[in-house]
């Protein structure tokens, strides 16, 4: 027989926890309100604080960070009080690491269009390369051709002049 789930538990200590907080929250004069739920000295909301508060022990406090249910209720209170949500941290670095990445791509996109102009430019010469020489190799045999012909002449008896 299974367990029976701790996450109603967890979302009442949770629900009541901050709804004192949102009590405090409301109390303070309106232009003068400071967010009343725990945040970090950058402006997120300090989830392990919530777990201590509410006596999560150490391994449910994964809960919060997990549970939709649970995550949820703490962004809405965290948003409404100008702070950062869950995962705003995790946010950052796959920001991060998307712009690292995207960097990298230009990078590899501007190396691949130089290589390509380079690789044109190569392919080019080679070709004019190409064209010379089928061209030279045509006149050698048009005078290979000649030069038989009066090699044939002379071996025939026929006197042949032979210009230089």
């Amino acid at each position: 027989m299974p367990r029976p789930s701790i996450i109603p538990s967890v979302r009442a200590k949770l629900e009541q926890y901050l709804e004192d907080l949102e009590a405090q929250y409301r109390q303070q004069p309106e232009d003068d309100r400071t967010a009343t739920l725990p945040a970090t000295t950058d402006g997120k909301v300090n989830v392990r604080a919530i777990a201590l508060a509410i006596e999560l022990r150490q391994t449910q406090e994964k809960y919060l960070f997990e549970r939709d249910e649970l995550s949820s209720l703490i962004n809405l209170m965290a948003e409404g009080q100008g702070l950062l949500p869950i995962g705003a941290r995790n946010l950052d670095m796959v920001d991060k690491a998307v712009r690292t990445r995207l960097a990298q791509q230009a990078k590899s996109a501007r190396a691949d269009a130089q290589a390509a102009v380079e690789a044109k430019a190569a392919e080019k010469r080679l070709l004019e390369e190409f064209a010379a020489a089928v061209a030279e190799i045509e006149t050698l045999k048009s005078e290979n051709m000649r030069l038989r012909s009066q090699l044939e002449l002379i071996h025939a008896g026929v006197f042949v002049r032979v210009s230089p």
